[in-house]
């Protein structure tokens, strides 16, 4: 009796068998590949925060440290109110402050300028969004319109504490302090979208300089 021919080939177990460990081998890489595309949009999220909160800080710092008051204009006085919006902490500041003329033909040349920084609901409902409003020539009755711009959005708190000389307060001015006073400085902070909380001191240089700054707001004269 002659013994059974032997064909090449795969058993069916042997092909299972493969087939199996094909499957968990792609299993394990795109679950490492997703893993790597998950740490990537977290990495570049936390990083566009840090960049937002960073050009924000930079923004209202410039603008704080040539902020000044007269004793003169009860209008020129610095205010801040601390709200509450959607559970986050919202503060809205306003002040006067000297700038560099625009020279591009588009406005009227100004040196001071109303700067104002409020907090906005967030198209989710959750979160805030930072503005800035600016208004030209503040202390003349004009028709300029004012120019708003978002600074920061997806925030979880815009918060504002202002020194006094002796203690932080969150609303200004302060209780016994004159309108038109200026705290010596403030400190900002600042809540993104994942919770963290970063805050920067800003010094007011002209902070006691109140009755020494007489500026009415009007044009000087031209010519020599």
């Amino acid at each position: 009796m002659r013994p059974a021919r032997r064909y090449g080939g795969f058993t069916l177990i042997e092909i299972l068998l493969a087939l199996a460990i094909l499957a968990v081998v792609m299993l394990l890489l795109l679950s490492a590949f997703t893993g790597a595309v998950r740490a990537r949009d977290i990495l570049f999220g936390r990083s566009r925060d840090f960049r937002q909160i960073r050009l924000t800080m930079d923004r209202i710092g410039t603008d704080l440290q040539d902020a000044f008051a007269s004793s003169v204009r009860q209008d020129s006085g610095l205010t801040c109110r601390e709200d509450r919006f959607s559970g986050n902490p919202a503060a809205t500041l306003v002040f006067t402050a000297f700038q560099l003329p625009e020279t591009d033909g588009r406005r009227p040349p100004a040196d001071v300028v109303k700067i104002k920084y409020y907090p906005k609901v967030g198209a989710d409902g959750t979160t805030l969004d930072l503005y800035r409003e600016e208004s030209d020539l503040p202390f003349i009755g004009n028709k300029i319109p004012l120019r708003e711009a978002l600074v920061a959005e997806g925030l979880r708190g815009f918060r504002v504490e202002l020194y006094d000389g002796s203690a932080w307060v969150k609303e200004w001015p302060s209780s016994g302090k004159p309108a038109t006073s200026l705290p010596a400085k403030a400190a900002v902070t600042l809540t993104d979208g994942s919770g963290n909380t970063y805050r920067r001191e800003i010094p007011i240089p002209l902070s006691g300089q109140e009755g020494v700054l007489t500026y009415s707001g009007r044009r000087r004269p031209s010519g020599p």
